[in-house]
């Protein structure tokens, strides 16, 4: 299984609409990001995390050209906009009727499969309502099919092909989100998880249990780490370490990062509170973890 980071920066995107600061005129290509989505594949499996303003330029970047699913953390702007995009996939997949899905589905005829929580299907329903009504002439819309993720667990995972997906509950400030445990199974038998945990300032205890019981090696975990100082709806670099010292995943990547630090900047100051302040990710780090900033087009397999 493989992800690339196709986005990784806030809701403005890095550069910042008219800033000049030093971040936003960077020619390091790490200082450029798109807003957070990642892309998954397998052998026989394609999967996208969140269509945000830019899935277009992102699916033509990171050469998207089929999907199997959609799973969307939240309806925040940065995160859903572009999701009229996914139209030239849509057309293209149906829901076999002789393999129900076992979930409450909301469907728009046959199309791909779109899983996210009930407050986002809600949102979805109402900024995208032109998908739900009759087809006009002219024009054209995607064809999906909205899933209540909440159905789904451990016992009972969401299975795209070859990849077994488990959504893990999440707040964003008082906003009910939604990550993401990815798993495959090797030839060996033995299961490789990357855990995608964006847009959040507090991970449930069931939540921690729920990746902690999975039955898998966390191969990766990428976590919302906006900026040094204190946020009401994001972690800051520090308190995403937090989590990241209890779960301890082989490897550590901050994501939805603002332009206040480069690239460069957090990478020192991340290892600096990783020496000082968390001796469990410090281990993982001295035994050749990586505990980083993450980057628009970074490769992680599992």
């Amino acid at each position: 299984m493989k992800m690339i980071l196709t986005g990784t920066g806030t809701s403005h995107g890095v550069p910042v609409i008219g800033c000049k600061c030093a971040v936003c005129t960077s020619k390091n290509p790490k200082n450029k990001r798109f807003r957070c989505s990642a892309y998954i594949t397998s052998g026989r499996t394609n999967i996208v995390i969140d269509t945000g303003p830019e899935f277009r330029l992102q699916a033509l970047k990171y050469n998207i050209t089929k999907l199997d699913a959609v799973l969307i953390t939240h309806s925040h702007a940065d995160h859903l906009n572009g999701l009229d995009d996914v139209r030239i996939f849509s057309h293209t997949k149906a829901i076999d009727p002789s393999n129900p899905i076992k979930a409450k589905q909301e469907t728009c005829g046959t199309g791909l499969p779109i899983y996210t929580n009930a407050v986002s299907i809600k949102d979805i329903k109402n900024r995208f309502d032109y998908v739900f009504m009759p087809v006009k002439e002219g024009g054209g819309k995607p064809k999906i099919n909205l899933i209540d993720c909440s159905e789904f667990n451990l016992q009972n995972p969401i299975r795209i092909n070859d990849i077994e997906v488990i959504p893990v509950p999440l707040l964003h400030g008082s906003l009910n989100d939604t990550g993401w445990l990815l798993t495959c199974t090797h030839k060996d038998s033995t299961r490789h998880s990357i855990a995608y945990l964006t847009d959040t300032n507090f991970v449930p205890e069931e939540s921690i249990n729920l990746i902690k019981n999975s039955n898998s090696t966390l191969e990766h975990l990428v976590i919302d780490g906006l900026r040094k100082e204190k946020h009401s709806t994001h972690f800051s670099f520090r308190e995403a370490l937090g989590i990241a010292e209890i779960l301890k995943p082989k490897n550590t990547y901050l994501t939805h990062i603002t332009h206040n630090m480069s690239h460069k900047e957090i990478e020192k100051y991340v290892l600096k509170l990783v020496k000082s302040d968390f001796p469990e990710l410090e281990k993982i780090h001295n035994d050749g973890g990586i505990i980083s900033p993450a980057y628009d087009g970074l490769i992680l397999k599992a």
